[in-house]
């Protein structure tokens, strides 16, 4: 495993979703045209080799259908939850776990050579930083000011500092990595 990365999309207010749960075009840049956007894409489709999310992100994921087979990532998806579900899901990729280690360890397991990428949600994600269990942080700020909704990081009551590694100024989002001091 080449390390644990939390990838996800913010508003330029540090909020992943509306009060209501919606998107507000956080993840536009990721459907666009644009070479810079395209190429951030393409990467972290390449380099992520499992991915970690809660149920909520989950349940956002698959429109809280079942179906998730429009989801670009060919590779196992590890979902926190207190409840999995009573039956299997039709996607073979998603595997239910009750804790965060677990899916980091089984993800560890089926990432080969490339980054177990955690993608929300937003607690799943201050569990991890807190138990120190992410490596490295790739946020793409949207152009938008949401106000209120879901913040990433207002509860997260403990210090990580971050190391810049890179930012790319896309066309639909700004694309900044760090790495996390430990």
């Amino acid at each position: 495993m080449r390390g644990v990365l939390l990838d996800m999309a913010v508003s330029l207010d540090g909020y992943i979703s509306t009060p209501e749960g919606g998107d507000a075009g956080l993840y536009n840049w990721y459907f666009s045209d644009g070479p810079k956007d395209k190429e951030i894409v393409d990467e972290i489709q390449a380099i992520t080799g499992a991915i970690v999310l809660g149920r909520n992100a989950y349940a956002v994921t698959d429109d809280n259908t079942g179906d998730v087979a429009d989801e670009p990532y060919q590779v196992p998806h590890f979902v926190i939850t207190h409840n999995p579900p009573a039956s299997p899901v039709a996607d073979p990729r998603m595997r239910f776990v009750t804790d965060p280690a677990t899916a980091l360890t089984s993800a560890a397991a089926e990432a080969g050579d490339r980054y177990v990428t955690v993608g929300g949600g937003a607690d799943i994600v201050r569990q991890m930083l807190r138990a120190s269990l992410i490596d490295e942080v790739q946020l793409h700020v949207a152009p938008v000011l949401l106000g209120a909704g879901l913040s990433l990081f207002d509860t997260l009551d403990t210090h990580v500092g971050l190391t810049p590694v890179r930012t790319i100024a896309g066309e639909g989002a700004l694309h900044v990595w760090y790495r996390v001091d430990k």
